[in-house]
């Protein structure tokens, strides 16, 4: 009897203390609220204190290589070269190089656009009201301007007579031509002809797939054989109608609602930019029809000022690309390069060198953390030592420091010396330090 009672007696222990808690009058909602965040923080630090030390087990996924199909891909890099369009002619001995931008207001929108990809490619240029008189067009005989750019249409074909004459024999004399942009605007005339020209605009249109002439002579740093597919930004495009000899497609687009009411699409393809040969009155013109809010635009705006000035303001063709991939030992485990990491960076060098002569990678690295992550990421390591001499190498310091925090140049000396250390051990590299104190490291160091 006594052994049943002693046997009971934890059991009637644990119930009195449940029943104290949960059924007696005394138990409230503080206690409940209480109960409930005790029970939270124990949670919490047990969660702190345990997960770290969890392993959970994501399976890695590699990327998709990236695949990139353009026609340019398919041609040489030397067959590139003769490609490309040289705009050079006798005219430009008797222009300067430099631009007259006409715009509505000194604020507005796309006079500022212009401004800002005249002033990126160290253009000169000149901004004049085109309500005002004009400025000089002339000194000593010879043309101030290669290049007239109006950023309003009806700027131009409304300027008062004497003006429009005064222009037009300035072109004409000189050969100047002009890069006109008719941009729709809410309260434009949905379909009209252009005052003294035998072409018709078509206002505030919606349009797609943008498409460049292959056969324009304009074409420098574009490059044509390709459709930019999509809705083009914006619903106040114009599209140029003509049938005068004098006119020639710069580019196409379809509107974007043709496939209602036309049931072959491929034909309905629209002017959005049209070149002007000059037959008509003797000038040479290039009609936009919308500003910069398709990118392809800076880009043929920047072909037209070449065509447009015979060469005097074509931008240099050289590109010069440097991709630094920093701190390339530094990764925490995780999330630090694989073999088939490396294989793939390899691989893209390798793709990029088909069109970039002499490309590689710029590899920053900072040797302390050399093979510090997981049995995977460390074999990453290796094999991307493996091809050490694929790559260009720049040296941090050792540990990753910032220089400028160090105690002294000392300390600067010896971070740099680690890492050159370990550059002579498993690969080739220069010393790159950015902060100035570390200049004076150098005589420290080559030593």
């Amino acid at each position: 009897m006594s052994g049943r009672l002693g046997h009971t007696r934890p059991r009637a222990l644990v119930f009195a203390v449940i029943s104290r808690l949960f059924l007696v009058k005394r138990f409230t909602l503080t206690k409940v609220l209480s109960l409930g965040i005790a029970i939270c923080v124990v949670f919490l630090l047990f969660l702190s204190y345990s997960v770290p030390f969890f392993k959970f087990s994501v399976p890695y996924v590699a990327p998709h290589p990236l695949e990139i199909k353009c026609h340019v891909n398919q041609v040489s890099h030397n067959t590139l070269k003769q490609m490309v369009t040289n705009h050079l002619s006798s005219a430009s001995l008797r222009i300067v190089n430099k631009v007259l931008v006409l715009v509505e207001t000194q604020y507005s929108r796309l006079g500022q656009d212009i401004v800002a990809i005249l002033e990126a490619n160290r253009m000169k240029y000149k901004v004049e009201p085109s309500g005002k008189a004009l400025p000089y067009l002339t000194h000593n005989d010879k043309g101030k301007y290669a290049v007239i750019v109006f950023e309003n249409i009806d700027a131009y074909v409304n300027m008062d007579k004497w003006n429009r004459q005064l222009l037009d024999k300035y072109c004409k004399e000189y050969n100047v031509g002009m890069i006109i942009f008719a941009q729709s605007k809410s309260d434009s005339i949905l379909s009209a002809q252009v005052q003294d020209f035998p072409v018709f605009t078509h206002a505030n249109i919606a349009v797609k797939n943008f498409e460049i002439n292959p056969d324009s002579d304009i074409l420098r740093v574009t490059r044509s054989g390709e459709i930019w597919t999509g809705n083009l930004p914006g619903e106040d495009w114009t599209v140029f109608v003509t049938n005068h000899s004098t006119y020639k497609p710069l580019a196409w687009a379809k509107m974007q609602t043709m496939e209602d009411f036309i049931e072959d699409v491929e034909e309905a393809r629209h002017s959005v930019i049209l070149q002007d040969l000059g037959s008509y009155d003797g000038i040479r013109r290039i009609l936009f029809g919308n500003g910069f809010k398709l990118w392809l635009h800076r880009m043929l705006f920047l072909d037209s000022l070449s065509y447009l000035s015979h060469g005097m303001m074509s931008i240099s063709l050289e590109r010069y690309i440097l991709i630094d991939i920093d701190d390339i030992f530094v990764g925490r485990k995780g999330i630090r390069m694989k073999p088939d990491d490396v294989k793939a960076l390899v691989s893209a060098q390798e793709r990029i060198q088909q069109h970039v002569e002499g490309f590689r990678f710029n590899l920053g690295f900072s040797g302390k953390y050399y093979r510090s992550g997981t049995y995977e990421e460390n074999r990453g390591d290796e094999v991307l030592l493996d091809h050490r001499y694929k790559f260009w190498w720049f040296g941090h310091m050792w540990s990753h420091s910032q220089p400028h925090l160090l105690e002294n140049v000392s300390a600067v000396v010896d971070e740099m010396r680690l890492n050159k250390q370990f550059a002579k051990v498993v690969c080739t590299s220069t010393v790159d330090p950015a902060p100035a104190t570390a200049w004076s490291t150098f005589d420290h160091i080559s030593t």
